[in-house]
C-alpha cells in the first residue's frame, strides 16, 4: 500500500481511509531485557548480574526461548560441520579407490564409501529434527505474554489490532492512526473539519452534498439558528482530502425557510437547489446559480443567482434532484392533482440553467399514479437513472381485494431530448410487506444498481441488487433482499461506485446500535451475481443528526454531517485494498 494512502480501519482485504498519510506501525523490537520486579531490569547475557529469588514464569519462558534458539543454532552448525567432514572423508575414500588395484581392497573401499553416505544421511536427519523441534517450540512460545495472555484473550481499542510478539500480545494502532493501541485516533490534520469557519454559530440539519465538474462539491443545509434559512456552501476538494470552501450563502433570502433542501451540479459550473418552505404544507421551490461568471481571477467560486421559481404546493416530503449535460436538472417530487379530490401522484420537472443562474422549465413528467414519499435517485448512465420511492399500494382494477405493496419501489427513467421518460412497470422489492422507511440507491456496475432500505416491521436493514437490460430497459432482481444489519437506523443511504468500476462494491452508511456512524461494504460478483465479503466499520464514533455522502472517484468519498448540537462538519474517507 502506498505510504501516502489515506486510511482508517482494516476490514478483511480493505482499509477504510480517513487520513492523508499512512503511518506504518511496527511492533517494538525486543531488546533483550525483561522485567525483574519493581525498579529492576535484568539484562540477558550479562554474566555478572545475579538473580535474586525464584524466576518468574515469564523469565522461565524467556530463558527457554533463548535456550531453544541456541539449541537450534547448535543443531544447524553441527549439521554443517558433520557434512563438511563427511565430504572430506568421502573424497579421501574416492581417491584411495582410484589408486587401488587389488579387487578385495576396492570392494572394501566401496563398502566404506556407501557406509559413509548412509552415516551422513542419518546424522543430517538427527540434527535437522533437532532444529525443527526448536523452531516449533519457539513458534508456540510466540503467543505467550508477560501476563499469560495471547491475542485471543485480549481486546484492543477502536482502530487497533492485536499482534503476537515475543514481548507478548500487543495492541497496535491500525495504519493511519496514532496512539498506544487503546486510544488510537486520526492525526489532528485529518480529523473532521468544520464546514463553516467564519461568522456566527450555525445549527445545521437536513444536510445534502453533491459532487460536480470534477472535484467541486456543493453542500446545502437548513440553519436552525437563522430561523430555518437555507444555506449553500461550494468548494473544491484537494488530493489530500482537505476542502477549499466558500462562506455560506443563503439561497432563501433573509426571511425564507428551507426544509429538506437538495442540491445538484452540472458540468457547466452551475448548481440547482430544490426545497420546500414549510415542513408540512410547503411550496416547492427551485433556484440555481452559476459559478465564476465574472471571469475575475480568484472569484472562480463566486455565485451568480437566478430567480426562485415555485412548481408545487402542499408539500411535506423530501425531493430528489439530479444534474445532466447541457446544464439541465431534474427534480422528482410528490405531487397532487389540481382537482377537487387532489389525487396524489409522483411527478418530475425538467429545467435548464442559464449562464446567469436563471431557470427555464422544459416540462413536467409524471412517473407514477400513486402517492410517493422518501424519494432517492441514482444515475445509471449519462442520461438514464433509477428512482427509489415508498409508494402507496397498487390495487388491481378488476379486483379491489388484490393489491401489491409498493413501499420498496424502483422506477427506471431516462432523459430523451427535452423529455423525461419513465418505465410504467416498476419493480417492487417487498410486494407483500409494509413499513419500509429510509432507503438509498446506488450504481454498482454497468447496468447494475443496489437498493438498501430499513425494514421497520422486522427492524432490519436489507439490500437487493438489480440489473437493467440494455435493450428493453426492464429491471430484474438478481440478488434478492439480504439482511445487512439488525436494528433501527434513522438514515440508510448509499454511495455509488465507492471503489472502482472494474472491482464493483456496494457501500451503505447508517447508524449503529450504539449511535455511531457505520459503513457497510460488500463485494459484488458479476459472474455469480452475488454479494459477498460484507463487513461493517465505524467511520465516526459519535451520533449525528444529519449526514450525506458522495463519491468523487479514486475510491474516495466526501461526507458531511452535523453533530448533536448542530455543528456542521465534513470529512473525507476512501477505500484501498490491502497489499
Amino acid at each position: 500500500m502506498p505510504a501516502n494512502a489515506i486510511c482508517s480501519k482494516a476490514i478483511l482485504p480493505w482499509l477504510l481511509l480517513s487520513c492523508a498519510d499512512a503511518l506504518l506501525h511496527t511492533p517494538p523490537v525486543f531488546d533483550g531485557s525483561i522485567g525483574a520486579g519493581a525498579g529492576q531490569v535484568v539484562t540477558s547475557g550479562t554474566a555478572t548480574m545475579l538473580q535474586v529469588g525464584e524466576a518468574t514464569a515469564v523469565e522461565n519462558m524467556e530463558f527457554l526461548a533463548k535456550t531453544l534458539q541456541k539449541f537450534e543454532k547448535f543443531a544447524e552448525g553441527a549439521e554443517e560441520s558433520v557434512k563438511s567432514r563427511h565430504e572430506q572423508e568421502s573424497q579421501r575414500l574416492k581417491d584411495a579407490l582410484a589408486r587401488a588395484a587389488d579387487p578385495n581392497v576396492r570392494a572394501a573401499l566401496e563398502q566404506t564409501v556407501a557406509a559413509n553416505k548412509e552415516s551422513l544421511k542419518e546424522t543430517e536427519g538427527i540434527y535437522s529434527n533437532m532444529a525443527e523441534f526448536s523452531k516449533q517450540m519457539n513458534s508456540l512460545l510466540k503467543s505467550a505474554t508477560k501476563s499469560g495472555y495471547g491475542c485471543s484473550q485480549i481486546s484492543c481499542g477502536l482502530h487497533a489490532s492485536c499482534t503476537d510478539t515475543m514481548e507478548g500480545a500487543l495492541c497496535l494502532c491500525n495504519e493511519g492512526y496514532i496512539g498506544q493501541g487503546k486510544d488510537c485516533r486520526a492525526p489532528a490534520d485529518m480529523m473532521p473539519h468544520r464546514l463553516v469557519t467564519e461568522g456566527r454559530d450555525v445549527k445545521a440539519t437536513d444536510m445534502h452534498v453533491t459532487v460536480f465538474d470534477g472535484n467541486k462539491i456543493a453542500v446545502v443545509y437548513r440553519d436552525q439558528s437563522r430561523n430555518d434559512a437555507g444555506a449553500l456552501v461550494v468548494g473544491t476538494v484537494q488530493e489530500a482530502g482537505l476542502a477549499d470552501l466558500s462562506p455560506p450563502e443563503f439561497f432563501t433570502g433573509a426571511d425564507g425557510k428551507a426544509f429538506s433542501p437538495v442540491v445538484a451540479g452540472t458540468g457547466g459550473r452551475r448548481v440547482a437547489v430544490a426545497w420546500r418552505d414549510d415542513n408540512q404544507m410547503g411550496t416547492c421551490r427551485l433556484r440555481a446559480a452559476a459559478l465564476g461568471t465574472s471571469g475575475i481571477r480568484g472569484a472562480e467560486m463566486a455565485l451568480t443567482w437566478g430567480q426562485t421559481i415555485d412548481f408545487c404546493n402542499k408539500q411535506a416530503h423530501k425531493m430528489s434532484v439530479m444534474g445532466f449535460d447541457n446544464n439541465r436538472v431534474m427534480v422528482v417530487y410528490a405531487d397532487k392533482a389540481k382537482t377537487l379530490a387532489a389525487e396524489p401522484f409522483g411527478n418530475s420537472i425538467l429545467a435548464e440553467i442559464g449562464p446567469l443562474g436563471n431557470v427555464s422549465v422544459l416540462g413536467n413528467f409524471r412517473f407514477t399514479d400513486h402517492a410517493v414519499a422518501r424519494l432517492e435517485a441514482t444515475k445509471i448512465g449519462r442520461n438514464n437513472f433509477v428512482l427509489a420511492a415508498r409508494g402507496a399500494k397498487a390495487v388491481d382494477d378488476m379486483n379491489p381485494q388484490v393489491f401489491t405493496r409498493q413501499e420498496a419501489m424502483a422506477v427506471y427513467g431516462e432523459l430523451a431530448g427535452d423529455d423525461l421518460v419513465f418505465d410504467p412497470n416498476p419493480v417492487n422489492l417487498e410486494p407483500e410487506k409494509g413499513q419500509i422507511w429510509a432507503r438509498g440507491i446506488s450504481l454498482v456496475a454497468e447496468n447494475t444498481f443496489a437498493y438498501a432500505y430499513q425494514d421497520a416491521a422486522h427492524m432490519q436493514i436489507k439490500m437487493a441488487v438489480l440489473q437493467i437490460d440494455p435493450e428493453s430497459h426492464r429491471m430484474q432482481v438478481v440478488q434478492t433482499p439480504t439482511v445487512i444489519s439488525k436494528g433501527f437506523s434513522p438514515y440508510v443511504s448509499m454511495i455509488s461506485v465507492p471503489y472502482a468500476e472494474k472491482d464493483p462494491h456496494t457501500l451503505i452508511y447508517y447508524q449503529g446500535s450504539d449511535n455511531s456512524a457505520l459503513v457497510n461494504l460488500c463485494a459484488w460478483d458479476p459472474q455469480l451475481r452475488k454479494l459477498h465479503k460484507c463487513e461493517d466499520m465505524t467511520w465516526l464514533a459519535e451520533k449525528m443528526t444529519s449526514t450525506s455522502g458522495v463519491s468523487f472517484g479514486g475510491g474516495k468519498s466526501f461526507m458531511v454531517f452535523a453533530s448533536e448540537s448542530g455543528v456542521p462538519y465534513y470529512s473525507v474517507f476512501g477505500l484501498s485494498k490491502k497489499s
